[in-house]
């Protein structure tokens, strides 16, 4: 039995740093034909699936990925990068003459960070998921689907079936198709969004009551984070806020990841809706601290 499942993607991560990346509050630029140093860099495993279950891991669950990947190189160091955590493969699906997802992330000196993903034929269908292996499982933290809302609506119906609660943080292909994922979402009990994400879905500004009001209808549990304004964990009985912790942000990638099963965690060990925000924002601003999405997520007796 697992206390929780992640699912969505499993990426390779390749961040390079340096700073030749000026961030001038709207771009990231660099000097055209340049050559320039690098500062730092790591090359990881990445994607929803794979970050969340790691910070799962660490604060004590019981969990596994469901991932698609290729049949390459990238896909073993996936695999292997895992394994460091005792994270069990047996969920992921490797496709045939496929390649894995990969991502080249360039970091700036403030710690903002822009994304060039390559995306495979390695997306999840509902034929891929090993709905016989899953079924005694207390959790589902669903992460991007790539707006495959047909797949979403299978889980969920699946989950309701082996009484499994549903914890969500959807990407921006999901969010898009509003009116549908607003049906989905009530049989939820857990949705994480950030601030831009929030405001496009509810199709109103954060500084309305109409807002707030909103995601009171939406679904039990809802987070909002806001980057360096900190984040909100709000329920039909109370509205939480937290600031971030002071910490020199080293780069932001994970940082919802983070936040996002950091909190969940909290909820599973049947802990206070404070200490779920705790937990998210003591976890996110650790691994904004370091490189990558992973290196700094908390253990369990250092996230107490």
């Amino acid at each position: 039995m697992y206390d929780v499942i992640s699912i969505g993607a499993a990426t390779v991560d390749i961040f390079v740093k340096s700073d030749s990346v000026i961030d001038d509050g709207k771009f990231q630029k660099f000097t055209a034909s340049s050559k320039n140093e690098i500062n730092s860099s790591l090359i990881c495993s990445g994607g929803g699936a794979t970050n969340s279950s790691v910070t799962f891991s660490r604060l004590g669950l019981n969990c596994s990925p469901i991932s698609l990947l290729g049949q390459d190189h990238l896909s073993n160091y996936v695999i292997d990068d895992l394994k460091k955590d005792n994270i069990p493969s047996n969920l992921l699906i490797q496709k045939k003459n496929e390649s894995t997802d990969f991502s080249v992330i360039f970091v700036d000196s403030v710690g903002g960070r822009s994304v060039f993903t390559n995306r495979g034929k390695t997306s999840l269908t509902v034929n891929d998921i090993p709905w016989s292996k899953i079924a005694k499982t207390k959790w589902f933290y669903i992460t991007s689907l790539e707006g495959n809302l047909d797949l979403l609506e299978t889980i969920i119906g699946f989950a309701f079936e082996n009484n499994i609660k549903i914890a969500i943080n959807p990407g921006n292909r999901e969010i898009a198709k509003t009116h549908r994922l607003l049906s989905l979402l009530k049989h939820c009990h857990y949705l994480l969004l950030n601030q831009v994400e929030s405001e496009t879905l509810s199709g109103a500004s954060s500084q309305s009551a109409s807002f707030w009001n909103f995601y009171l209808k939406v679904c039990p549990i809802v987070a909002i984070t806001n980057g360096r304004q900190g984040a909100h964990i709000l329920t039909p009985e109370e509205h939480l806020h937290s600031p971030i912790i002071n910490t020199k942000p080293v780069d932001e990638t994970g940082a919802g990841d983070a936040f996002g099963s950091a909190s969940l965690s909290a909820i599973i060990y049947g802990h206070s809706l404070q200490t779920s925000l705790e937990w998210g924002i003591k976890n996110s601003a650790s691994v904004v601290s370091q490189m990558g999405a992973k290196n700094g997520i908390l253990q369990i007796s250092q996230i107490k």
